[in-house]
C-alpha cells in the first residue's frame, strides 16, 4: 500500500459541508457509518453561526449536481471543539463520497510513526469543491504538566502547505502491517484538527505546527447500537409453596397438602 494513498477510499468519508441555498462550502465533515445508522463530525467553529436547517452535506465534490442529505440537528460532543451532525437520512455511497465505517476509526490519536496527512475539503471555481491531502509529521508534544496527556501536533512536509484550512478536517494515518496482531495494513481516521495558534511549539522547526487535534471516541460513543431485542420466550414467574411427595407415578407438585408421618 503506497504511503499517503491519494486515492485511499477511506478519504471519501471526507465531504462537503454547505449552505443548503446557495452550496456555499462551509468546511469538511467527516462522515462515519455503522450499520444503518451515519453521522457527520466537523468543528463546532465552522456551524455554529448557521441554524441546523440551513445546512447540507453533499453527496459529491460538484456543488451545482451532487445530491444533499439535510442537517437536522447538530450537538457538541465531550471535546469542545467538536460537533456531531445528526442527518436527515441515509448517505448512499458514490464515487466521490463514501461513509467510513466505525471499524476504520482509531481509538487513538498516536500514528504511532506511520506515514499520515490532513485531509480537507477546499473551494475550487463556482460551487465546486476540491478534497486536499497535506502530508504531515505528527509530534506529540509535552505541555508541562498542563495536562495528562501529550498533545500532538501536524506538521506540514510540504512548507508550501503552512497556510491551507485545517480547520474541522480529519488526520489520516497509513499503518502498516502488524504480525504480531494479525493486522493488515490499514488507512484509518485519527483525529479532527483544527489551527494550532498558540505556536509555542515547533517540533520540526523551520518548519511550523500548523494543526492541534481532537480525538474520535465521541463517534464510537454516538454510533453504538442498542443491543438487539430478546426473541420471544415464555416469561418465568416466581411461585410459591411446599414441594410435596410425588403420588405413585406421578411428579413433585406445588403447594399440595404436607404429608404427615405417623
Amino acid at each position: 500500500m503506497p504511503a499517503r494513498d491519494r486515492d485511499a477510499v477511506e478519504l471519501r468519508a471526507v465531504a462537503p459541508l454547505v449552505v443548503t441555498a446557495t452550496r456555499q462550502l462551509i468546511g469538511p465533515v467527516l462522515l462515519v457509518t455503522n450499520g444503518q445508522k451515519t453521522i457527520g463530525m466537523t468543528s463546532a467553529e465552522l456551524v455554529r453561526q448557521w441554524d441546523p436547517g440551513q445546512m447540507s452535506v453533499l453527496t459529491g465534490l460538484d456543488g451545482a449536481t451532487a445530491a444533499s442529505i439535510a442537517m437536522s440537528s447538530w450537538s457538541m460532543g465531550r471535546y469542545s471543539g467538536l460537533a456531531l451532525i445528526d442527518l436527515d437520512g441515509p448517505v448512499a455511497p458514490t464515487a466521490e463520497v463514501a461513509p467510513l465505517p466505525l471499524a476504520n476509526v482509531c481509538a487513538s490519536t498516536d500514528t504511532r510513526g506511520a506515514p499520515s496527512g490532513i485531509v480537507t475539503i477546499l473551494p475550487a471555481a463556482g460551487t465546486t469543491s476540491t478534497r486536499a491531502l497535506v502530508a504531515v509529521h505528527v509530534d506529540a508534544v509535552d505541555t508541562g504538566g498542563m495536562s495528562d496527556d501529550l498533545g500532538r501536533l501536524a506538521s506540514p512536509i510540504d512548507a508550501a502547505h503552512a497556510q491551507l484550512p485545517v480547520e474541522g478536517a480529519v488526520l489520516f494515518t497509513w499503518f502498516p502491517p502488524d504480525p504480531v496482531l494479525g493486522r493488515k495494513s490499514e488507512v484509518l481516521a485519527v483525529a479532527m484538527t483544527y489551527p494550532y495558534r498558540h505556536g509555542a511549539f515547533a517540533p520540526r522547526a523551520p518548519l511550523p505546527a500548523i494543526a492541534e487535534m481532537i480525538g474520535l471516541d465521541d463517534l464510537g460513543r454516538a454510533l453504538i447500537h442498542a443491543a438487539a431485542p430478546v426473541p420471544d420466550r415464555p416469561e418465568l414467574h416466581e411461585i410459591t409453596g411446599e414441594i410435596t411427595e410425588a403420588a405413585a407415578g406421578g411428579a413433585p407438585g406445588l403447594g399440595g397438602p404436607k404429608r404427615e408421618r405417623t
